[in-house]
């Protein structure tokens, strides 16, 4: 695929381990004539019910003045590598949108919290969530690698639209496959169209994008990504396979993944984005990551994972 620059998202790191206790507890045995008999430990029992693994990836507290919108970012290096096959976003009021990707070079950030802008990302994004953004899984056998070694790095885009000061924690908790059960490693594609204007006093104003194949891959999941004027995206394959991947009325409150069974597209192919706005105000609005400004981008999940594809394709 062709891409273009990066775009924007969000906040702080932490990577938990999971364990499990010894029990020393012992048994007291009777052996006969009213003796009794050494303690014995009990034996270890395995866990048959332990399920996959879960944890927070990326996660973090921040305080947001009222009126006001702002960027911050961790950066966080894993000690192991990781497949992860589920996402969850933890996203209290205030949390406009996030973007988790991944830094190659860990020299490019100490790790650690700060301020930053919408445009601080890694070359490699694994997660996107919008307000409303549900919890998504991938396909059996699918994950996303993080190898150990790397950096990641959440870009939190937090907007204070009320009168006074608000303060939460916002992150990112995954469930991992473990790597014997990995089939594809997967990536994700912001897909549409860049620096558009929304003309003053227009309704239903469509603005159309996507991104062309330049080699075969398979997508399996879609999330509509637009701002508070946005009211409707269609998202859909041509070429070879002409195929509906989501049609819906958009809400800014409700931005969730439309799944489907893998679609695999070979090089021509495109994916096609339009998106539909309401401007009734006097004001021009232009693209850009404020909630002031628009987006018209479709997160795309896809596999193979072809490391050096970038985080946009909109040509």
């Amino acid at each position: 695929m062709t891409h273009s620059k990066s775009f924007s998202l969000l906040l702080s790191i932490l990577v938990l381990g999971i364990g499990c206790g010894d029990d020393d507890s012992s048994v007291e045995m009777d052996a006969g004539g009213g003796v009794d008999a050494p303690a014995m430990e009990d034996a270890p029992v395995a866990d048959l019910d332990a399920g996959p693994e879960t944890l927070e990836l990326v996660g973090g507290d921040w305080n947001m003045p009222a009126g006001e919108e702002g960027y911050v970012c961790v950066r966080h290096t894993v000690d192991r590598t990781m497949f992860v096959n589920e996402f969850r976003p933890i996203q209290p009021l205030g949390t406009h949108h996030t973007v988790v990707t991944l830094v190659p070079d860990p020299e490019a950030g100490s790790d650690g919290t700060t301020d930053c802008a919408a445009f601080t990302n890694g070359p490699d994004m694994i997660y996107g969530s919008g307000v409303g953004t549900d919890p998504f899984a991938m396909p059996a056998g699918v994950a996303i690698k993080i190898e150990a070694g790397t950096q990641v790095l959440l870009n939190l885009h937090l907007f204070n639209s009320s009168t006074e000061a608000i303060s939460g924690h916002s992150g990112i908790e995954v469930t991992l496959l473990p790597e014997e059960e990995v089939v594809h490693e997967a990536q994700v594609v912001l897909m549409g169209e860049e620096f558009f204007r929304i003309p003053a006093r227009t309704m239903d104003h469509e603005i159309e994008g996507g991104c062309t194949m330049t080699g075969d891959t398979t997508v399996f999941a879609v999330m509509p990504h637009m701002h508070t004027f946005g009211t409707f995206m269609s998202v859909e394959t041509a070429g070879s396979v002409s195929q509906i991947l989501h049609e819906d009325f958009y809400s800014f409150d409700e931005q969730k993944y439309t799944t489907f069974e893998p679609l695999d597209l070979g090089s021509g192919d495109r994916i096609n984005v339009l998106c539909r706005y309401d401007n009734p105000g006097d004001n021009v609005v232009n693209f850009g990551d404020s909630t002031l400004s628009e987006m018209c981008y479709a997160v795309v999940y896809r596999y193979p994972a072809v490391r050096s594809a970038g985080i946009t394709c909109t040509l």
